[in-house]
């Protein structure tokens, strides 16, 4: 935030897959979330919020407010007032600045925004980036596994327990996000601390390795940046498609599919004049078609760049040198 530039007004496209895992499990058994009327896979934006948050605090060492820590040595978690009670103690003393000490220590708090009630202080702000339910480009097949546990987990029990974990064999998901210029200003949130979150988006959700998590694979990340601060464009996840000639439940990794980008790019060609810039990054095994052409990302959209003379920044390369 501190010696960084503010952030501009942009819309937000993240694809990811998961292979032979559980992207978001329901609350109640745990299993893949999935449309009944359409058969895709679905992933709320509180699971990718937790991938950011996660990775910003473990990996990029930053202060992040809504946080699962430790309270004592039972195992119990924090709470929010437990988290907040260093700055509602203080903010006695100092009122009128807690609510801007919150947002320039945290954050996830400039990004996302919030909403708690601690003792006598409310803290309600509505978050300048926001992104959509996550879906599926195709209907998935949910796989249920059985599971035997060979030490017993009781005293009394001689023999492994039985379980059940669902999986889906195969899941392409994007997001679309917005990020709102105008709120941006009032949390003081910076470019910087938006290349943060896509730095978090892209490695956090390719390195979450736990048992359900692991299997996914960041594939492409898009940010389209605006020069004129009211435009929008609006559901960059429906204007892609994934082609595949391997029926949508028998698909199996990211080799069987191509995403056909042709909507997108026609978009962007049309709203060219309201665009400021386009940051990106990609992985090399994902296939994109733009009309009759197939290739990597990588090659349409520099041909995109030179035909429109649109300013293109390739977001990995700049990773990789810091």
């Amino acid at each position: 935030m501190k010696g960084s530039e503010p952030a501009v007004r942009s819309e937000f496209l993240f694809c990811y897959d998961a292979r032979m895992c559980n992207p978001n499990g329901d609350p109640d058994e745990n299993r893949p979330r999935i449309d009944p009327a359409t058969g895709r896979n679905l992933v709320t934006e509180f699971r990718l919020k937790r991938t950011v948050r996660d990775y910003l605090q473990k990996q990029m060492r930053k202060n992040i407010f809504l946080r699962e820590e430790l309270a004592d040595e039972k195992g119990s978690i924090k709470t929010i007032d437990d988290l907040a009670e260093d700055y509602t103690e203080s903010g006695k003393r100092e009122r009128k600045t807690l609510r801007e000490r919150l947002l320039d220590d945290f954050i996830d708090l400039r990004l996302f925004g919030l909403l708690f009630a601690v003792k006598d202080f409310h803290f309600k702000q509505t978050g300048p980036v926001q992104f959509g339910i996550g879906q599926s480009l195709h209907k998935v097949d949910e796989m249920r596994l059985r599971m035997t546990r060979v030490v017993p987990t009781r005293e009394e029990v001689k023999g492994g327990a039985f379980g059940e974990r669902a999986i889906l064999r195969y899941s392409f998901i994007a997001f679309h996000g917005f990020l709102n210029g105008h709120v941006a200003k009032e949390v003081s949130l910076s470019e910087e601390d938006v290349s943060d979150m896509m730095r978090a988006i892209w490695f956090g959700t390719t390195d979450l390795s736990t048992t359900s998590k692991y299997g996914q694979q960041s594939r492409l990340l898009l940010r389209v940046n605006f020069r004129d601060p009211y435009a929008y464009i609006g559901d960059l996840d429906r204007m892609i498609a994934l082609d595949s000639e391997v029926s949508d439940e028998r698909i199996e990794g990211i080799s069987q599919v191509v995403l056909n980008l042709t909507n997108m790019f026609e978009v962007l060609d049309n709203t060219k004049g309201d665009l400021q810039r386009i940051e990106w990054a990609c992985d090399s095994e994902l296939r994109c078609r733009k009309r009759d052409t197939v290739g990597s990302f990588d090659d349409l959209i520099r041909a995109f760049a030179e035909e429109t003379k649109m300013e293109t920044i390739n977001l990995l390369q700049g990773w990789r040198k810091e």
